[in-house]
């Protein structure tokens, strides 16, 4: 998939002047309050557009939402999760790189992305899985990547990095995005650390090689 989206809008939507500014202004509502409840009304003012130019635009509400999902994936997926200098230690790069990707999922626009195409991947099953591979793509596959850099200089046994790396990424996601959906308010600091250094922790105990 290519996650610049937000550059070829999909057929039916016209590009014109204001359509990033309509776009964006669709984008407040809908990741706000889902595909059901954003009324077209309150798109409109966000925009700061008139409804006809609205339409001019997104003749279906359902083209606009799916636009909006396209660019914020753009925009969630553009940051770099985490990085480890080439020849980094996984004892002490593990632990940061998993605390920085903890970072990652907790900010926006990922927690809002999440919130949404958790609620309408019912409606929207296209756009779910093109956030799934986004994930798997720009997040545990570059994981995977350093995974195998460990194992080439025999710090790391050799294994499945792709598996680990997602699982992985599941285990920081998972623990700390959950929370902040169901409760609205961030992990505090001191949790997030535990779950990062638990799951550095796990990884090492698995899969790090023992001096002789």
């Amino acid at each position: 998939m290519n996650t610049d989206t937000a550059k070829t809008p999909a057929p039916g939507i016209t590009r014109g002047r204001k359509f990033d500014q309509v776009r964006d202004g669709a984008a407040v509502i809908f990741l706000r309050d889902g595909y059901a409840a954003a009324s077209v009304d309150d798109i409109a003012r966000s925009a700061r557009v008139s409804k006809a130019t609205l339409y001019s635009y997104f003749p279906d509400k359902s083209l606009m939402f799916r636009e909006v999902l396209r660019a914020t994936m753009d925009s969630a997926f553009r940051q770099q999760p985490f990085d480890a200098e080439p020849g980094s230690k996984a004892t002490a790069a593990l632990p940061q790189m998993l605390s920085d990707l903890a970072d990652w999922a907790l900010s926006e626009p990922r927690l809002s992305l999440l919130r949404v195409m958790t609620a309408e991947s019912t409606r929207f099953p296209d756009d779910a899985r093109d956030y799934d591979d986004a994930l798997a793509r720009c997040v545990a596959a570059p994981l995977a990547r350093i995974i195998d850099g460990w194992i080439a200089s025999g710090q790391v046994r050799d294994h499945d990095s792709g598996q680990s790396a997602r699982q992985l990424v599941a285990l920081i996601t998972g623990q700390v995005q959950q929370p902040a959906l169901l409760t609205g308010t961030t992990p505090p600091e001191t949790q997030i650390a535990r779950i990062t250094r638990d799951a550095a922790s796990l990884f090492l105990s698995a899969h790090a090689l023992r001096a002789a």
